[in-house]
């Protein structure tokens, strides 16, 4: 995703002279995320595995996008619409109320937490835009869900709902609100001046995840509030990114991936004004 959000299309095609430096580290990524699908629709084998499931099935449907090669479409397309029948299943999987329409770690987790959710959510939404069918109760529960987390005192969303609220889970409660409902949500201003007051966690166990999030939330929300907090996050990568061009590993975040992780990260925060990714376009 990082690679396609500076424009990097597979080697492919019609596209061939004008795919970017690295189409073929793209083609062999997109091989690869192939590889893992099976046919129950999961595409991911490690623990808490919701989470590589909503974060493959996004990359692969914004692959689709500028992938030429039919029978690699079909491919994609595929293993796409097996992908959306899990994350179907793991949102209908019987809970309690609180937590119904969202995910959690696996596909028969009994509670949702939002940062999960937003995950699986978006890449329904990518799925949509790539023509796969997605049920409109689907995303109407996603967004239900994610309304439970909003603590209206605060102004701002939480991890669960009922628990404190953040500003990492701020970002991520507009950025759902913003791409799945079709009409505005008054939770979206409220949050965005909570958001604007402090768009970063302080201090935070997983600092890229919440600037992709808190940049991603203020290009959503457009005018000011997009020069207020993108000129914190994208100032804080762009002072701390590495002679080499990588970015410091965060090890409470990556989790032993090091800095293929933290720059992976950095790109896809400070490329979202490129507007290259359709997933998260306005």
């Amino acid at each position: 995703m990082s690679f396609l959000s500076c424009g990097h299309a597979p080697n492919a095609g019609k596209f061939e002279p004008n795919v970017g430096k690295y189409g073929s580290n793209v083609r062999s990524a997109i091989d690869f995320l192939l590889s893992q699908a099976q046919q129950d629709g999961s595409l991911s084998r490690q623990s808490k595995p919701m989470y590589g499931q909503g974060i493959v099935t996004l990359a692969l449907a914004e692959a689709y996008g500028v992938e030429a090669n039919e029978r690699q479409r079909k491919r994609i397309a595929a293993a796409l619409s097996n992908s959306v029948k899990l994350i179907l299943a793991a949102q209908d999987v019987k809970k309690p109320e609180m937590y119904a329409g969202g995910w959690r770690y696996d596909t028969n987790s009994q509670d949702s937490d939002l940062s999960l959710s937003g995950w699986n959510a978006l890449a329904l939404r990518a799925c949509q835009n790539a023509g796969i069918n997605v049920p409109r109760q689907a995303v109407a529960r996603a967004v239900k869900f994610t309304l439970k987390c909003y603590n209206p005192e605060a102004k701002a969303f939480a991890y669960q709902p009922g628990t404190p609220p953040t500003a990492s889970m701020t970002a991520v409660g507009i950025v759902c609100l913003s791409l799945l409902d079709v009409n505005p949500r008054p939770e979206i201003e409220a949050a965005a001046a909570s958001l604007a007051s402090k768009p970063l966690d302080e201090p935070a166990q997983y600092p890229y995840y919440g600037m992709y999030y808190a940049t991603q939330a203020a290009f959503q929300l457009g005018g000011a509030r997009w020069t207020d907090i993108s000129k914190i996050t994208l100032d804080k990568l762009l002072k701390s990114q590495q002679p080499d061009g990588s970015w410091p590993d965060a090890a409470t975040e990556s989790s032993g991936a090091g800095s293929a992780y933290t720059t992976s990260m950095a790109l896809l925060t400070l490329s979202i004004p490129y507007r290259l990714l359709p997933v998260y376009q306005r």
